[in-house]
C-alpha cells in the first residue's frame, strides 16, 4: 500500500470513528495528523508520548495500546513504508472515562510540574473522544485488518525452533502453576476475610509469579492486584468512592517508581491499606441516603474548597438541614468529617511519597501549610513532619 493511499485510508478512519489519527518519522516528529485542527498535547506530555513510540518500535507490524498517568489511550503501529522508511502510526489518543480536575492535579505534583498546567491540561484533556470497551475493540480489530502486514515470511525451520521454544517455556511452567493458583485462592479468601495472615500468603504469591520479570510486567501485575483487591473491598461492603480513590492514587503512584525494590515496598503498603479497608468494613454503620451522598460528594471532592453551603447547593438541600441530619447520624459536623478524611489521604502521601508538606496540603485542598500542619496535629496528635519520620516506608 501507498502511503499516500494510507494516509486517504486513515484519514476516512478518523471521520468514520471521530478520532484522531497521526503518523511520526523516523525522528518521531509528527508529520502527519487529521483532523487538521487536533489540539496538540502540551509540551510535558509530549514527551510522555515519545517514550511510548520508542518503546513501540520494538514490536514492529505489531498493533500496541499505551496508557499515561493521565487516562489517554493511545494505539501504536510501527511499520516500514515501501521506501524502507521506519515510521509509527497513532491512533488517538483517546480516553475511556472523564479526567477530573483533582486526577490532573495529583499527577502534576507527584511530577513535579508546574501547577499552572492544571488547566491546560484539562482544556487539552476535555477535547479527546470517550469510547467504551466496545468501541476500542472494534478499533483495535479493524485497524489490524487495515493497516500495513509485514511481507517477509520467517521460513519453515525458524517457525519450527519458534515453536519448539514457546513449548519449552510453557511446559517449565506446568508444575508450579497448579501450586500458584492455590496459593492465590488461599491468599483471596484470608484476604476477603480481613486476616493478617493473608500478608504471608501474598510474598509467598509474589515469589511465584514474578522471579525472573522485568520491572514493567511487574508494575503491569500490580495494576491488576489493585484493581482485584479494590473489587474485592467493594464486592465486600468497603465505601466505593474511598476505594476507587485509593485504587486511582495508587495507580499512578507506582508508575513513578523506578527500582524493584520501591516497587516491592510500595506492594505491601497497597497491600495494608486495602486489607485494612475489608477489616473496618463491619464497623460501618448505614446512614440515609442524604447523609450517603453527602459522604460521596466530599470523597469526590476533597481537593477542592468544600463548605457546608456549597454542599447543600450541590444536593439542592438546606445548610441547616443538612448539617443537622449530618452530626446527628454521623456523630461529627461536616467540617470535621472532611478534615478527617484530607489527613487520612495525606498520612498515605507522606508514608509512601517523597512530596514537601506545601505540596501535600495543596493537593488536598488547603490553602496553607500552616493551616494543614494545625489539623493534622489535632486529628492525629503529632504534626505531619514527626508521623512522616516515624512512618514512612520509603527509602531516603
Amino acid at each position: 500500500m501507498k502511503k499516500y493511499e494510507l494516509m486517504n485510508l486513515l484519514k476516512d478512519c478518523s471521520i468514520t470513528m471521530n478520532i484522531p489519527v497521526l503518523m511520526f518519522n523516523e525522528r518521531n516528529k509528527m508529520i502527519y495528523h487529521y483532523p487538521e485542527d487536533f489540539q496538540k498535547p502540551p509540551k510535558a506530555l509530549r514527551s510522555i508520548h515519545k517514550t511510548y513510540i520508542n518503546e513501540c518500535r520494538k514490536h514492529p507490524f505489531t498493533m500496541q495500546v499505551y496508557t499515561d498517568h493521565y487516562y489517554q489511550h493511545l494505539f501504536l503501529y510501527p511499520y516500514v513504508d515501501e521506501n524502507g522508511k521506519d515510521l509509527v502510526i497513532g491512533i488517538g489518543p483517546f480516553v475511556q472515562q472523564e479526567v477530573s480536575h483533582k486526577h490532573v492535579r495529583m499527577n502534576l505534583i507527584m511530577n513535579d510540574l508546574d501547577a499552572g498546567l492544571e488547566e491546560p491540561f484539562v482544556e487539552y484533556l476535555a477535547q479527546l473522544p470517550m469510547l467504551n470497551q466496545s468501541q476500542v475493540s472494534a478499533l483495535k480489530r479493524l485497524m489490524n485488518q487495515l493497516l500495513p502486514k509485514q511481507k517477509k515470511k520467517v521460513t519453515g525451520s525458524m517457525e519450527q525452533e519458534k515453536i519448539h521454544k514457546q513449548y519449552q517455556s510453557f511446559t517449565q511452567t506446568l508444575s508450579s502453576y497448579p501450586e500458584t493458583i492455590a496459593t492465590k485462592q488461599k491468599f483471596i479468601e484470608l484476604f476477603k476475610n480481613g486476616q493478617n495472615e493473608a500478608i504471608e500468603e501474598y510474598e509467598k504469591l509474589r515469589e511465584k509469579t514474578l522471579n525472573g520479570k522485568d520491572l514493567r510486567h511487574h508494575k503491569n501485575q500490580m495494576i491488576r492486584w489493585i484493581s482485584e483487591l479494590g473489587h474485592v473491598c467493594m464486592e465486600k461492603g468497603a465505601q466505593q468512592d474511598e476505594v476507587e480513590s485509593l485504587s486511582d492514587f495508587y495507580i499512578n503512584f507506582l508508575e513513578a517508581q523506578g527500582t524493584e525494590e520501591d516497587l516491592k515496598a510500595l506492594e505491601m503498603n497497597i497491600l495494608k491499606s486495602f486489607l485494612e479497608r475489608i477489616q473496618k468494613i463491619g464497623e460501618r454503620r448505614m446512614y440515609s441516603p442524604l447523609v450517603e451522598r453527602t459522604q460521596k460528594y466530599i470523597f469526590q471532592n476533597l481537593t477542592k474548597d468544600l463548605t457546608l453551603k456549597g454542599i447543600a447547593e450541590a444536593l439542592n438541600v438546606n445548610p441547616n438541614y443538612l448539617s443537622g441530619v449530618f452530626t446527628k447520624e454521623k456523630g461529627i459536623s461536616i467540617t470535621q468529617f472532611i478534615n478527617q478524611q484530607r489527613i487520612k489521604e495525606a498520612k498515605e502521601l507522606l508514608c509512601i511519597t517523597h512530596h514537601s508538606l506545601m505540596d501535600i496540603s495543596t493537593l488536598l485542598g488547603y490553602n496553607s501549610q500552616s493551616y494543614f500542619t494545625r489539623v493534622f496535629k489535632s486529628i492525629e496528635g503529632i504534626g505531619p513532619k514527626e508521623f512522616r519520620n516515624k512512618y514512612r516506608v520509603y527509602e531516603e
